[in-house]
């Protein structure tokens, strides 16, 4: 799925970190800082191997490891990865996005997530409103997801605030599931 990055139905903001009522959504830099990766690797293992989450994420169907996740995140600036996480009033991480921006390719929502007891709030609409901004801000006319097909949430999500599909991979996942 793909959307102009100039597109963005809602407020337009160019922050980035963004306040949406007691939602706040920051920057995370599990790469150069640990007070970071302290608070990023637990909520990161808790949501994406969340059963409700893990076969959307996941090509293998394996849960996520702390040494495969702490790989990424020692690799994440280099690979020009960026992880953003929505943080509710008393500061937990309620959701995650990974995206990826290649200066002479596109900018990716590679992956996100949100924990399954803040799902159906809005905080994955203002995730992917918050990589459009942050796309935006970097001159990006375009952002682009992969979305599993038997992934409807996400899909429904993505093409409500203007994405459209572009392509179609045939089984990508373990179980022959498309993307």
């Amino acid at each position: 799925l793909a959307r102009a990055a100039g597109e963005r139905q809602t407020l337009g903001r160019q922050r980035l970190s963004a306040s949406e009522g007691s939602m706040v959504i920051r920057e995370f830099i599990p790469g150069s800082s640990e007070r970071d990766l302290e608070q990023l690797l637990p909520a990161f293992l808790a949501i994406w191997n969340a059963p409700e989450n893990l076969p959307f994420l996941s090509f293998s169907l394996r849960p996520f490891t702390p040494d495969l996740v702490r790989g990424w995140f020692e690799q994440h600036i280099a690979a020009g990865v960026r992880y953003f996480a929505a943080l509710d009033e008393s500061s937990a991480i309620t959701a995650i996005s990974v995206v990826r921006a290649d200066p002479i390719g596109v900018f990716e929502l590679f992956a996100m997530a949100v924990r399954p007891d803040a799902q159906h709030q809005g905080v994955g609409r203002q995730l992917v409103a918050h990589a459009t901004d942050v796309a935006r801000s970097q001159g990006f006319r375009c952002v682009e997801g992969a979305v599993f097909a038997d992934n409807p949430r996400m899909l429904r999500l993505l093409i409500a605030v203007g994405f459209q599909p572009i392509r179609m991979e045939y089984h990508r996942r373990a179980d022959g599931a498309d993307l």
